[in-house]
């Protein structure tokens, strides 16, 4: 099963909000500070905003060395290190670099953490999805700058010089053409097709032309009470969730009544929808 399956599989049908984490900076905490007596690994549905957390990020327009260039030339470091007093300042400098050369470089200076970056949905890059860790260890945050919902982020984060822990840290990069998602958020969220969308409770065919007109689709849906996978349903029917699977598509639950709006569901669509347009 894919991590796109696993997120996929740990939404709930039911037409309710998603359950918010803590505290993003907490959370990321709990990834790389809390001693666990074995290695733990921790995936969340909808990542959590490095600019809050930690991280581990991505500097797009990264530099390539061409397949035709002589032998013998390295490819340029996939991270930059910097001493600030007894730390490590360290900035991810190739966002599509073999994860092998992450932890050699960072082996080079006698840490042991390991960098995964793997294609998200556009308001999850330069996001955490997810980590491990062996032991106490404290990894901060320096500073995060994004252009834009998917696009060039320069993130760095702070490594004590006297680290002597393990890490292993997921993030999302911008999908290349073909891929699917690894990680999601929520389908209305910035940057997302349907951001500024009160999609939920809409028909089919109305998110069905919503989407055409930001050149999207719809991939698949679900129905029933099991998530049953279905390509097809009557237009008619009514959209109680959504989740981006790869670029210009999602992921629909349909249901062939409307649509009950709880009032942690109404709240949640509320906040979704605070700066859009009106009308």
């Amino acid at each position: 099963m894919s991590k796109i399956d696993r997120l996929v599989a740990a939404i709930d049908p039911a037409p309710h909000a998603p359950k918010q984490g803590q505290d993003a900076q907490e959370l990321f905490h709990k990834i790389v500070a809390m001693p666990v007596k074995a290695r733990r690994r921790v995936r969340w549905p909808v990542v959590i905003p490095v600019a809050a957390m930690l991280a581990a990020a991505a500097v797009m327009g990264v530099a390539f060395i061409p397949t035709d260039a002589p032998s013998g030339i390295a490819p340029a470091a996939a991270l930059a290190f910097q001493r600030s007093g007894d730390d490590w300042i360290v900035t991810v400098k190739d966002l599509y670099a073999d994860p092998k050369r992450f932890a050699s470089e960072f082996k080079a200076r006698g840490l042991d953490i390991r960098l995964s970056i793997a294609p998200g949905s556009p308001s999850t890059v330069g996001h955490v999805t997810g980590g491990e860790n062996s032991e106490r260890a404290h990894i901060e945050e320096e500073s995060v700058e994004c252009e834009s919902p998917g696009g060039r982020c320069a993130v760095s984060f702070r490594i004590p010089g006297d680290f002597k822990g393990s890490a292993h840290i997921w993030f999302a990069r911008p999908a290349r053409p073909g891929e699917r998602y690894e990680s999601a958020g929520d389908a209305d969220a910035t940057g997302e097709l349907l951001h500024c969308v009160p999609f939920r409770g809409m028909t089919v065919n109305e998110v069905r032309a919503v989407l055409a007109e930001r050149d999207g689709s719809i991939e698949e849906f679900r129905v029933g009470k099991r998530s049953d996978r279905a390509q097809q349903v009557p237009g008619n029917w009514f959209v109680s969730d959504a989740v981006p699977t790869a670029p210009g598509q999602v992921l629909v639950w349909a249901q062939p009544d409307r649509v009950k709006f709880t009032p942690e569901l109404t709240a949640h669509m509320k906040k979704k929808m605070a700066g859009c347009p009106k009308g």
